[in-house]
C-alpha cells in the first residue's frame, strides 16, 4: 500500500502534468516544454487517472500523515469536479480563461538555465495548436446546451484584441526572465519574436475570430447569464458550491445569510463610521457621495502604486505582536498587465515560485485611475498583501516539510477567507489611516456579503445581470465599472465568489469559541500562526487544528 507521501506526490505530478504553464510559473521546470492540452481526450484521461488515484487514496489509511491524506482526497473530488461538469475547466473568460492565463503566466515565467528558455520557446510555438482546441472544445460544449455567458465572451473577446493591438516590445512571450548574463538571450528574443509574429499572434486571431463568429452568437444573454439556466444547472451548481466551500451548503441558505449581513449588520456599521468619515450617516445618500466625490479618485497610476506601496510598508512594520510565522520578505507591488487590465479585477495577488525565482507579488489594476477608489486603496493591500495574502500564500510556499500540494495549491474557503479576515485584523492592528479608510473597510465587507447574494442569485435563482448589478447598487458604495465588471466575474466563476465572506464567517466563529474557551489564556500570535503554518486547508480539518490547538493550551481538556 502507497504512502500519503507517495500518493501525494503522484497527485502532484499528475496535477502539474495537466497543467505545464502552471508548473513553470511556480518554478517546476520540468514540464517548461510541455503546454495545456485541452482536448476531449486529455480530459478522460486525466479524470480517469484522478479516479483510480482517488480509489488508492480511500484504500489507504492515511495514518502516516491525517491531514495531508483527507486534503488529498479533497483535491482529488474538486479536479474531478472541474472535469466532469466542464463549467468552469478553461471556460471562456476574462479571469481564468486559457487565452487570460496563458498570458498571464508567461509575463511572470523565468528561466533559470539556457535550457528551461528553450523548452519554452517550444511550448509557446505551441499554442496555436491549444488555442485551436480550445475553440473546438468551445464549438462541442455548446452544442450540448453548456453555452457560455455572453458578456464573459465580450470582454475575452476585448482582451484578445488589446493584446493583439500591443506593442511587440511588450509582449510576455518576447519579455520571459532570462538567466542572468546569458550570452545566448538576445538571440533567444529575436527567435521568439519570430515566433509571436509568425504563430502566437495570428493563432489569438484566429481565436478572436472563432469566438466572435461562432460563439457570441450561441451564448446566454444578460437574462440568463447563470448556470441555472444550462441543463442540469442546479445540479451543477451545488457541485461547485461544495467544491469552493469544501462541505455541502444549500445554496438558498448561503442567499439568505448574505442578504442578512449585507441589509442590517452592516448598514447600521455604515452608520456609526459614515457619520465620522463624511458627516452621512444614511446609507443611500453616503454610497451616493462616495460614488461620485472626484476628490475621492486617483489622478494616476503611479499615484495608485506609490498609495499601496507605502501601505504595504507600513503593515510590514506592524507585524510584531499579531502574526509570529511570516514570509522572508515582503511582497512586490506592481501594475498588472495592461493587455489584460480592462477586463480583470481590481487587484490580485501571485505566490512567490518554488525556485525562489519570483517573489509573492501584489498586482494593482491601474487601468483607468480616474476611476478607481482612494478610499477602498488600504482594504485593498491589506487583503491582497499583508496581512493578507502574502502572509498566507508565501508561508504555504515556504513550508518545506509539507507535500507540494499543500504549499503551492490554494482552497479558496481558507485562503480568501484570510484575506477578508485580514481586512478586519487591520483595523485590531490600527492601521487604517481615518474613518474614510475603515469606510473602505466596510465597503469590502458589504462586496463580499453582497457576493452571497448575486453568485446564488445567478446561478441557483435565475437572476438576470441587471438584478444582480442593481443589488450591488442598492447594498454596497463600489462605482457602477467595478460593479459591472465584478458581476461578470461572478458570471463566468460560478461559486468562488462564495469563498471570501464564507471563510471569513468560519475564521471568526473559530476565534470567538476559542476566546470563550481559552479565556485570557488566548493568544493572538498562536491563533493566527495556527491558522497558516499548515498551508491551504478545508474547513472541516481547520475546524479539526483548532480543536486540537485549543485542547494544548488547556493542557489536554476539551477543545471547540
Amino acid at each position: 500500500m502507497s504512502s500519503t507521501a507517495e500518493l501525494a506526490a503522484r497527485y502532484w505530478d499528475l496535477y502539474l502534468q495537466n497543467r505545464p504553464s502552471f508548473a513553470s510559473l511556480i518554478g517546476e521546470h520540468h514540464w517548461d516544454e510541455e503546454i495545456e492540452d485541452l482536448s476531449e481526450d486529455a480530459r478522460h484521461r486525466h479524470a480517469r487517472a484522478l479516479r483510480s488515484l482517488a480509489k488508492e487514496v480511500a484504500a489507504a489509511d492515511g495514518n502516516d500523515d491525517p491531514i495531508s491524506h483527507t486534503l488529498l482526497d479533497y483535491m482529488i473530488s474538486a479536479d474531478l469536479t472541474e472535469a466532469e461538469t466542464q463549467v468552469i475547466l478553461w471556460p471562456i473568460d476574462p479571469n481564468i480563461g486559457i487565452h487570460s492565463e496563458t498570458l498571464r503566466f508567461a509575463a511572470q515565467t523565468k528561466a533559470l538555465e539556457p535550457g528551461h528558455a528553450r523548452s519554452l520557446a517550444r511550448r509557446y510555438g505551441r499554442i496555436p495548436t491549444m488555442l485551436a482546441q480550445a475553440l473546438e472544445r468551445h464549438r462541442r460544449l455548446a452544442s450540448r446546451g453548456l453555452t457560455p455567458a455572453a458578456v464573459s465572451v465580450e470582454r475575452s473577446i476585448d482582451q484578445v484584441e488589446t493584446y493583439l493591438g500591443s506593442p511587440l516590445e511588450s509582449d510576455p512571450f518576447i519579455g520571459i526572465g532570462l538567466p542572468d548574463s546569458w550570452h545566448g538571450a538576445d538571440a533567444w528574443r529575436s527567435r521568439m519574436e519570430t515566433i509571436v509574429v509568425d504563430r502566437i499572434r495570428p493563432a489569438y486571431a484566429e481565436y478572436r475570430q472563432g469566438l466572435s463568429d461562432e460563439i457570441l452568437p450561441r451564448s446566454r444573454g444578460a437574462a440568463e447569464a447563470g448556470i441555472a439556466n444550462l441543463p442540469s444547472g442546479e445540479e451543477i451548481y451545488r457541485r461547485l458550491v461544495e467544491r469552493f466551500l469544501t462541505v455541502p451548503y444549500d445554496p438558498a441558505e448561503i442567499h439568505r445569510r448574505g442578504d442578512s449581513h449585507a441589509r442590517e449588520t452592516l448598514v447600521s456599521e455604515y452608520a456609526a463610521v459614515g457619520q465620522e468619515a463624511v458627516g452621512i450617516g444614511d446609507h443611500t445618500e453616503m454610497f451616493d457621495r462616495l460614488r461620485t466625490d472626484p476628490a475621492l479618485r486617483y489622478s494616476s497610476a503611479e499615484e495608485m502604486l506609490e498609495h499601496a506601496r507605502a501601505t504595504v510598508s507600513r503593515a510590514w512594520a506592524a507585524i510584531d505582536g499579531w502574526l509570529g510565522a511570516r514570509p522572508d520578505r515582503i511582497c512586490d507591488v506592481l501594475q498588472a498587465p495592461d493587455s489584460l487590465a480592462k477586463d480583470m479585477p481590481p487587484a490580485f495577488y501571485m505566490q512567490p515560485a518554488s525556485d525562489r525565482t519570483r517573489p509573492g507579488i501584489f498586482f494593482l489594476n491601474t487601468h483607468e485611475p480616474q476611476t478607481r477608489d482612494r478610499f477602498m486603496a488600504e482594504t485593498t493591500a491589506f487583503h491582497e498583501a499583508i496581512p493578507g495574502h502574502h502572509f498566507d500564500r508565501a508561508l504555504a510556499a515556504s513550508l518545506d516539510g509539507l507535500p507540494q500540494f499543500r504549499r503551492f495549491r490554494s482552497i479558496n474557503v481558507h485562503t480568501e477567507g484570510w484575506g477578508l479576515y485580514s481586512e478586519r485584523l487591520a483595523d485590531e492592528m490600527g492601521l487604517y489611516s481615518g474613518p474614510l479608510d475603515r469606510i473602505g473597510m466596510l465597503t469590502a465587507d458589504s462586496w463580499r456579503a453582497a457576493r452571497l447574494v448575486v453568485d446564488t442569485g445567478i446561478h441557483f435563482h435565475g437572476w438576470t445581470r441587471d438584478q444582480a448589478v442593481q443589488y450591488l447598487v442598492d447594498w454596497t458604495p463600489i462605482n457602477r465599472p467595478t460593479i459591472e465588471q465584478e458581476i461578470d466575474r461572478y458570471i463566468g466563476w460560478p461559486g468562488q465568489a462564495l469563498t471570501y465572506k464564507m471563510g471569513q464567517m468560519a475564521i471568526n466563529r473559530l476565534r470567538r469559541r476559542a476566546e470563550d474557551e481559552l479565556g485570557d489564556r488566548f493568544d493572538i500570535v498562536s491563533f493566527h500562526d495556527t491558522l497558516l503554518t499548515s498551508g491551504s486547508v478545508t474547513l472541516p480539518v481547520l475546524a479539526d487544528l483548532f480543536k486540537k490547538w485549543v485542547g494544548r493550551v488547556k493542557g489536554g481538556e476539551g477543545g471547540i
